[in-house]
């Protein structure tokens, strides 16, 4: 509930997500502006065809349209309200009631799809809004594939101060005024089954600087669609270390999650409505990518955060002197490369800078070995992961590439300088983690559609959405390349296609009579 006052509430509410509906009990003057920073963003779709088709188009319409109903929506537009079943409601209702008489800890969680983040964020939005109610609602987020408030591949603890009115790849800064990323950890993967040892440490290391820092505020955990075998263990891992109120975002089971769940929260369980899409113009691995391009695109301005709309191919990269004590080294989670390898396997690749904190984060792995291009490589037989208690991640890089003659890196990242820096003047040690996050194909075409505007905006299938592992299909590129670009092949017609792949069509005079 949004009360009058002089405090300006910005929303992005793009086409691909639920738009937030404005109801109003009383007559009431409603100023609309256009947000500033909106156009920037909308740019994006200059770089990716994922960007496109989701706002009101064109530079002289204004960056919102008014709809009275439902039925105002404009011709070809499919455009899904933002609804809270009445279950939601009377649930939303009791949260907000005992959180005003207590800070209260809150998980959701249920199957991929259920509506986990949107009753999250609808919880986050009235604890924040409500008379009386919190200066300040944390997020324990948990689901390393849909992040609200991060970048895919990682989990953070969040202090939000203002209503979440956007999209997640609206906010995916890890330095966003209005949502302060107060610890992060990255698994280097968006799956957190191929890592779910290290998910958990990550997560009670995340809940422990709640508990000792801000107690005092109300904490909401959102949880992946993970809720069978290895996964339900995680989650009663976490329920009965935290004790929070647990929703369950599906009355249709499955009933052996049902039981496993309300057994470990003992009294504090509520079984809630799933509430999937009705339309999905994006899959989970197309959020992810435009969370992805979102942050890596994010300039950070203040209290508010912008986007540089223009290929990453034309950014000033930051170089590394690798061998200077530029960093530690390069650590490699899940399969292991050979030394020689490793040049190639990061080149192109997206790696987490890890603060290490203490030695005691490295948990004896040995010391750096250089490569053939002199490259520091932290060899992990074992596959150990950097200890959560004594290390944290402050930014994500993509290598543009590394130069053996110099023995420099080449990176792009969002992340402030100063964040480097300030890990330095403690006297702590760089790691760049390299793991299983999603491969950047996006940025390697970036500039072909920035040069091509002209071509027809490439169409998106609808499809169900998940929110795990999933093989979408990349986005087809027709452009003329006239010189060779690194990793990318474009393909006209059926070129290189095999003759069944083309559209099957149905013949319907077979058996018919002819002359």
């Amino acid at each position: 509930m949004l009360r009058p006052g002089e405090t300006t509430y910005w929303v992005h509410a793009p086409h691909c997500h639920a738009v937030p509906v404005l109801r109003t009990t009383e007559r009431t003057r409603l100023e609309l502006h256009s947000d500033p920073k909106a156009e920037s963003l909308r740019k994006l779709g200059r770089l990716s065809p994922l960007f496109r088709g989701i706002w009101n188009e064109g530079q002289a319409r204004p960056t919102f349209q008014f709809l009275g109903t439902s039925e105002d929506v404009p011709p070809k537009s499919i455009i899904q309200p933002l609804a809270s079943p009445p279950k939601w409601n009377k649930k939303l209702l009791s949260l907000v009631e005992a959180a005003t008489r207590a800070p209260s800890a809150t998980l959701v969680c249920g199957p991929k799809s259920a509506g986990k983040s949107t009753f999250s964020r609808l919880l986050t939005n009235r604890l924040l809004t409500s008379a009386g109610g919190a200066k300040g609602v944390i997020i324990l987020d948990l689901d390393p594939g849909q992040p609200e408030y991060a970048p895919p591949g990682t989990l953070s603890l969040v202090h939000v101060s203002t209503p979440n009115l956007g999209a997640p790849f609206t906010h995916p800064s890890l330095d966003d005024g209005a949502y302060r990323v107060l610890r992060c950890h990255s698994l280097a993967s968006v799956n957190p089954a191929s890592a779910a040892d290290l998910h958990f440490e990550c997560a009670m290391d995340l809940y422990d600087l709640y508990r000792r820092m801000h107690r005092h505020c109300p904490l909401i955990v959102n949880t992946p669609g993970w809720v069978l075998s290895l996964g339900l263990e995680l989650l009663v891992q976490v329920i009965v270390n935290i004790r929070p109120e647990v929703v369950y975002m599906s009355e249709e089971g499955p009933m052996e999650t049902v039981d496993a769940l309300t057994d470990a929260a003992r009294d504090g369980f509520t079984a809630l409505p799933s509430q999937p899409a009705e339309f999905a113009s994006r899959t989970a691995a197309h959020f992810r990518d435009m969370q992805t391009i979102s942050y890596f695109h994010s300039a950070p301005d203040g209290l508010r955060l912008s986007w540089t709309p223009s290929a990453l191919s034309s950014a000033r990269p930051l170089v590394i002197h690798y061998i200077r004590s530029g960093i530690r080294g390069i650590l490699r989670y899940d399969y292991q490369l050979q030394a020689d390898l490793l040049s190639e396997a990061i080149n192109g690749a997206i790696l987490a800078v890890v603060e290490v904190e203490s030695p005691e984060a490295l948990r004896g792995l040995p010391d750096p070995r250089p490569t053939p291009e002199g490259i520091p490589f932290i060899p992990n037989p074992n596959d150990v992961a950097l200890d959560p208690r004594h290390s944290r991640t402050i930014g994500l890089v993509l290598v543009r590439g590394v130069d053996a003659g110099r023995k420099t890196m080449q990176v792009l990242t969002p992340m402030p300088l100063q964040s480097i820096a300030r890990a330095r003047a403690h006297g702590h040690d760089i790691v760049l983690v390299h793991g299983k996050f999603d491969a950047p194909t996006w940025a390697y075409t970036e500039h072909l559609h920035e040069r091509d505007l002209g071509e027809a905006i490439a169409e998106l299938e609808v499809t169900d959405e998940d929110t795990s592992e999933d093989s979408s299909e990349e986005t087809d590129l027709s452009v003329d390349v006239e010189e060779a670009v690194p990793w990318v092949e474009v393909l006209k017609g059926n070129q290189k296609r095999p003759v069944g792949s083309r559209v099957w069509r149905v013949r319907r005079d077979l058996g018919r009579a002819t002359d």
